[in-house]
C-alpha cells in the first residue's frame, strides 16, 4: 500500500513539473514577457511595461514593435547609443515619430534600461 502512495505521489509531482515547464514556455511566448537576470535589463523592463509597452508592444503609430526583430536590427545599425538618444530627446523618422521620453516622467537611465530591455527582448524574438 506505502509502495502505491509513493508512485502516486511520485507521477502526480512528475506531471507538476511538466505543467510547470509547459507553463513557462507558455508564459515566453511575448518577447515583453522575458525575465531578465540582469538587475539592469529587469528594472527596465519594469519601466517598459509601465510605460513604454502601449506603444512598442505592437508597434503602434510606427513605433518598432518588441514582436518584429528586423525592426530592431535596423534600428541598432546606428548603434545602442543613438536609440537611447532617440528614445530620451525624441525622434521624427519615416514610420513615425517617437516623443521625448515617451511622453513619460522616466529618467535618462530608467530610459536606457527600457531600450536596452527593447532591444534585448526584440532580438530574442524568433523570425515569424
Amino acid at each position: 500500500m506505502l509502495a502505491a502512495a509513493s508512485v502516486l505521489a511520485t507521477s502526480c509531482q512528475e506531471a507538476t513539473e511538466t505543467e510547470s515547464v509547459s507553463q513557462a514556455e507558455n508564459a515566453s511566448q511575448h518577447p515583453w514577457d522575458w525575465i531578465p537576470e540582469d538587475p539592469s535589463l529587469a528594472s527596465g523592463r519594469e519601466s517598459y511595461l509601465q510605460e513604454c509597452a502601449l506603444c512598442h508592444n505592437e508597434g503602434e503609430e510606427g513605433a518598432p514593435s518588441l514582436t518584429r526583430k528586423e525592426q530592431w536590427e535596423q534600428r541598432i545599425t546606428k548603434g545602442e547609443n543613438a536609440v537611447i538618444t532617440n528614445a530620451i530627446e525624441g525622434f521624427i523618422g519615416e514610420d513615425g515619430e517617437m516623443p521625448a521620453r515617451g511622453d513619460s516622467e522616466l529618467s535618462d537611465t530608467e530610459i536606457g534600461n527600457s531600450v536596452r530591455f527593447m532591444i534585448e527582448a526584440a532580438l530574442r524574438t524568433p523570425p515569424p
